[in-house]
């Protein structure tokens, strides 16, 4: 999974060096802001002990190049246990990347996530992981778009990995765009 890590990386780096010119509209996006939630399904060895889950995000993006954005995302991820395992409530604190595929009308995007995760189930506990993910952002006026992803977190233990995969969506800001 390290190496999914790494070349997601990679991809995001070859992506935004990428010799391609914006239009006059998208030099104005500096700043995006967005808030998601959806459903969560346990993967793995897991998916047996816990059922759907339930996840609130939200995070910050700056555009550090003509489509590469970096930021910080975070949030709070719930699955209640089936069979005697206990409840866990899991927090990410991540810094994030994600490189549009455009900048106009319908704008898919691919993304990673990564740091620490805060676990609260029968012991507290710190764990790294990664969350790769891929996205389609969607106008609905001038400054707000629905963001809609797919996100699979991977969080590294010591004996084996929980993973989950999460059905998002939600409303998204762009603050300093202007019209036409």
């Amino acid at each position: 999974m390290k190496r999914l890590g790494l070349l997601a990386a990679a991809l995001l780096l070859f992506l935004a060096t990428s010799p391609e010119e914006g239009t006059a509209q998208t030099r104005y996006w500096q700043h995006q802001l967005y808030f998601n939630g959806g459903p969560q399904f346990v993967t793995g060895e897991q998916a047996d002990a816990y059922k759907t889950g339930l996840a609130i995000d939200g995070g910050y993006y700056y555009r550090a190049s003509r489509a590469l954005f970096i930021g910080v995302a975070g949030g709070y991820h719930q699955f209640t246990s089936e069979g005697g395992a206990p409840d866990v409530d899991i927090i990410p604190v991540h810094l994030a990347a994600k490189y549009n595929f455009s900048l106009t009308g319908v704008q898919p995007y691919i993304g990673v996530e990564g740091g620490p995760y805060f676990i609260n189930a029968a012991e507290n506990s710190t764990e790294l992981g990664i969350a790769p993910r891929l996205g389609l952002r969607i106008p609905l006026s001038r400054g707000f778009d629905l963001d809609l992803n797919v996100k699979y977190n991977v969080i590294f233990q010591e004996n084996d990995e929980f993973t989950y995969v999460g059905f998002n969506g939600g409303p998204a800001y762009i603050p300093s765009r202007r019209a036409r």
